[in-house]
């Protein structure tokens, strides 16, 4: 919204600059008040704040003033209300923006004195942690954050402006130049460095050749190419949000019970703000000892309120503005954090066509430098490997199971045969049994016959020629006058496959098997070990683990794609589980996957719920 009100102030100023009268002024001025009016809801509070961001009163100033064409003269007052003498105004500042009384009800604000006396403490250790976190990273704007938080400096100077160079002699002092909200003034000032000076230039350095960033420059540059003020005011607008994002990510939310950064006085969440007054205590304290005031001079030079090395007593008023910042305390001492140690870095070769491919590929997957392409490089080369081993170990099971496929045909094929066979046998004793019929004599006969001895002798034939047929041999010459049996036809043989009761099992026999099933059984367990570890063990939000895919596959050591499954075939199960907790995704419900793990020590909460919930037997098992 601020932009369209910096529209609007332009379309004022070029629409009655050159006029000279109360009546051609005054439509305009009453066009501009309906739209701020009707369009805007700004409060008393900050409605001057924004016109003069968006060079209202300056515009105005600047204009050549005569009493009754284009100004009119107005009372100065003192603070007690007593007219100081007089000064002429642009009807367009008489008739526009705060009148009086406005000013007056804005200048009752009570934000900074009640800010002092509710003051938060800080903890240097977390702070200093997070901040080493962000200035590690490779997302800019986590990296601006750090920054911010490790030099105090504003987003537009840190983004744009700033200039960062070595003191001799001081691991932790840098001489800063591109101070913001100077009007023209260029000072040059030491201020200190929460991590080593050097470490916090080379981030600087690689924030500003980032080609998002560039991009940005290069966008408000284009749009105001001779004014700075506008420029950094088009860079807070376009990053603000994004920057304040990554702080209350990593700093403290609305709705934390333990924010990394308690939230100052009046405030629901942190912000960039809180970060410049959290370096202030932080640096001061670390920096300087003594009484209040030298305390008090030493954070107002590093806020660059003044940058005098003498500073008279009238330069003391500008304290004022910074015990707007001076809220924040700490009772433990501040250290001096050391930079990450760098990786060597090796010289590799390469033809000119693989290194032009490189280049493209920097820009097109907008990396910082060779060295980041090769690293991806590698990385989707090992993710390949591992597809590669799954398919190679799919491969061989079905390779398995066609060699046990073709043995069961085979073993049915002679089955068959031995059926066969046995019909055979069945009709030459039907047609056997039809002769010695036929040449028996028609006449009474009595015919004794051992019926036991008959069954037993026709299962023991039976039984030889199955054999013989099963083993290849040829069937002998049938020459046996009794009754035919009944036709006798195997079953055909079908494998039974044997059915693993998996949730039966325990830690150790499920975590030693490599089986399909095995893998489930541990995805699940490990999905029900976390949920017991947040209703019962974890002490706060901070400590609470969100279900998602890394987590299942650090704690079961099951292979990524596999635990995708899972966590799609039990979505409700994982996604009530983290909105229980409200580490829902919030952007997409649909989607377990949160940002709620971000900042956390994964590690060392899956290494309890390991210990507490699997017998030791997952997070160990996922690390060897």
């Amino acid at each position: 919204m601020s932009k369209a009100v910096q529209e609007q102030v332009e379309q004022l100023f070029e629409a009655v600059k050159d006029l000279q009268s109360f009546e051609e002024i005054k439509p305009h001025c009453e066009a501009f008040n309906e739209f701020i009016n009707t369009k805007t809801s700004y409060t008393t509070s900050s409605l001057g704040t924004v016109l003069s961001r968006a060079g209202f009163y300056k515009k105005f100033k600047s204009l050549p003033l005569e009493q009754g064409k284009n100004a009119d003269s107005v009372p100065k007052h003192d603070a007690q209300g007593n007219v100081t003498g007089y000064e002429l105004k642009h009807y367009a500042l008489l008739l526009c923006g705060l009148d009086k009384s406005h000013w007056e009800e804005r200048n009752k604000s009570t934000r900074v004195s009640d800010r002092l006396d509710n003051g938060q403490e800080l903890q240097p250790d977390e702070y200093l942690e997070v901040t080493g976190k962000l200035l590690e990273s490779i997302d800019p704007h986590e990296v601006a954050v750090g920054l911010i938080a490790a030099t105090g400096r504003r987003p537009h100077e840190i983004l744009a402006r700033a200039k960062f160079a070595p003191v001799d002699g001081q691991s932790y002092q840098v001489m800063f130049t591109g101070q913001g909200k100077k009007r023209g003034d260029k000072p040059v000032f030491p201020i200190a460095t929460l991590y080593p000076a050097s470490y916090v230039i080379e981030r600087l350095t690689w924030l500003r050749k980032e080609p998002s960033t560039k991009s940005l420059l290069a966008e408000v540059a284009n749009e105001n190419p001779t004014d700075l003020a506008a420029q950094n005011r088009a860079i807070d607008s376009r990053r603000n949000g994004s920057l304040n994002r990554v702080v209350r990510g990593y700093f403290g939310d609305k709705g934390d019970a333990t924010p990394i950064l308690n939230f100052r006085h009046g405030e629901e969440q942190d912000n960039c703000k809180a970060l410049r007054a959290a370096y202030l205590a932080l640096a001061t304290e670390r920096d300087c000892t003594g009484a209040i005031g030298s305390k008090m001079l030493h954070a107002a030079r590093l806020a660059g309120h003044f940058v005098k090395d003498a500073p008279t007593d009238r330069d003391l008023q500008n304290l004022v503005t910074t015990l707007g910042y001076a809220d924040y305390y700490t009772t433990k001492p501040v250290g001096f954090p050391d930079a990450p140690e760098k990786e060597k870095l090796l010289q590799i070769r390469a033809i000119s066509a693989d290194f032009e491919y490189l280049k493209e590929l920097q820009a097109e997957w907008e990396l910082p430098n060779q060295q980041s392409v090769v690293s991806r490089l590698i990385e989707h080369h090992k993710n390949r490997v591992d597809v590669a081993k799954l398919l190679q170990e799919s491969q061989r099971l079905v390779a398995q199971l066609e060699a046990q496929v073709k043995q069961l045909q085979e073993t049915n094929n002679q089955l068959e045969q031995a059926n066969n066979q046995l019909e055979t046998t069945n009709q030459q004793l039907q047609q056997e049994k039809a002769a010695i019929e036929a040449s028996t004599p028609q006449q009474p006969q009595t015919v004794t016959l051992n019926v036991t001895e008959l069954d037993s002798w026709l299962e023991t034939k039976i039984i030889e020629v199955v054999n013989k047929v099963t083993q290849g041999q040829a069937m002998p010459s049938a020459g046996v006058a009794i009754a035919p049996t009944a036709k006798i036809t195997p079953a055909k043989v079908t494998p039974v496959k044997e059915e693993i009761d998996w949730q039966a099992k325990s830690d150790s026999e499920v975590w030693a098997s490599k089986a399909p099933g095995a893998a489930v059984e541990k995805i699940r367990r490990s999905f029900q070990a976390i949920c017991l570890y947040n209703d019962t063990v974890a002490t706060g939000d901070s400590h609470r683990l969100a279900i998602t895919n890394q987590a299942l596959r650090d704690l079961s050591g099951c292979n990524g794609l596999l635990v995708r499954d899972w966590i799609e075939a039990h979505k409700d199960e994982v996604i009530s589980h983290n909105a229980k907790f409200g580490m829902e995704n919030k952007k997409d419900p649909s989607n377990p996957a949160s940002y709620a793990n971000k900042g956390k020590d994964t590690n060392k909460i899956l290494l309890l719920v390991n210990e507490e919930f699997l017998s030791g037997e997952g997070f160990k098992a996922g690390r060897n």
